[in-house]
């Protein structure tokens, strides 16, 4: 710490016993012990104050760290997003339900108004692909598949589509 040697210090020890004197030497000396006593005390309690703010610090961190955790459950995240997507199904098949009746519902009334003619049916029978047709092109995206289309299509395939039936009239 402080870069002094031996031969230094016997020649302050001398100074002070000849400053001082041999009879206050140990009242100096008790003086001086006592005060670097009290500073090392002051400093001890310092450093002990400041270790208890840094261990309040970081312990409030931690408090904060847990509480946080405790708070984090994972088990709502995925019963919140189950929902979520649960409620979307519930739409989608309310919709299909609803696309389903009301398509149900159209056919049925074109059937009982057509059902006693049996040359008006087969003018009608295109006139029901037609209704089928429209009914399937209002429904949501999802819903209205490629093979599905197709399946309506395909059985009115060996029925004449209304431009087929006006060139055989003309013919």
């Amino acid at each position: 710490m402080f870069d002094i040697g031996w031969s230094e210090l016997l020649v302050v020890v001398i100074v002070t016993i000849l400053v001082v004197g041999p009879k206050e030497l140990p009242g100096l000396l008790r003086t001086i012990g006592k005060t670097v006593g009290n500073l090392r005390r002051m400093a001890g309690d310092f450093q002990h104050q400041f270790n208890d703010a840094l261990k309040e610090a970081e312990l409030d961190e931690v408090q904060k760290t847990i509480s946080d955790v405790r708070k984090l459950d994972p088990t709502t995240a995925v019963k919140d997003a189950v929902k979520k997507q649960l409620s979307s199904v519930d739409d989608l098949s309310e919709d299909l339900s609803s696309q389903m009746a009301s398509s149900t519902q159209d056919i049925n009334e074109a059937l009982s108004s057509n059902a006693g003619d049996d040359a008006e049916t087969s003018k009608d029978e295109p006139r029901i692909g037609k209704l089928v047709e429209d009914h399937h092109a209002k429904m949501p995206p999802e819903l209205a598949q490629s093979d599905t289309a197709e399946a309506v299509q395909g059985n009115n395939d060996d029925q004449p589509q209304p431009e087929q039936a006006e060139t055989k009239k003309a013919d």
